[in-house]
């Protein structure tokens, strides 16, 4: 029997580093303050090697991992699906209630994920997503895998590793 070997890219960058402000629900009944981290992302893929002997170009995979993280830097980051945090926004301000609660916000200072909490898991999925639908076009079907980590506290990480959809 033949072991096959199997080929991982990582790509960890020093611009990966975004700073945000969040906070989130736990034990149903508690919210934390609003605090914020310098969070630190590491994107991992997996597949064969292709005609070049390598899994994807590490440059393409960069890129889209910044994007990402330049779009989360310095700004507040909510959750849309969250039950009991309601995000609500008009022309100027993003208003977020928990119960008794309240914090209001510029509109531009602002991301709303697709999340029930923002936590560092949750962040992962997200970017994880994302780097997806900016990648797959360019690297089609060579990828079996992705895994995003998200770091929120020197050595703190959330992790979330996926299937890469097949075309």
């Amino acid at each position: 029997m033949s072991l096959q070997p199997t080929f991982r890219v990582d790509v960890t960058k020093e611009q990966f580093i975004f700073s945000a402000a969040h906070f989130i629900t736990f034990a149903t009944d508690i919210c934390e303050r609003l605090h914020g981290h310098n969070y630190g992302v590491r994107a991992s893929v997996e597949g064969p090697l292709d005609e070049n002997r390598y899994v994807v170009d590490f440059i393409a995979l960069r890129d889209a991992v910044l994007e990402e993280t330049q779009a989360l830097d310095h700004h507040v980051v909510l959750p849309r699906d969250h039950a009991e945090i309601k995000i609500t926004s008009d022309e100027k301000e993003t208003t977020a209630t928990f119960r008794d609660r309240r914090w209001i916000f510029p509109n531009e200072d602002c991301v709303i994920l697709p999340v029930i909490n923002t936590t560092a898991e949750e962040m992962a999925r997200v970017i994880a997503e994302r780097v997806i639908e900016r990648t797959k076009d360019k690297f089609g079907n060579a990828i079996t895998w992705i895994e995003i980590a998200v770091d929120e506290n020197q050595g703190q990480w959330g992790v979330c590793r996926m299937p890469w959809p097949q075309v």
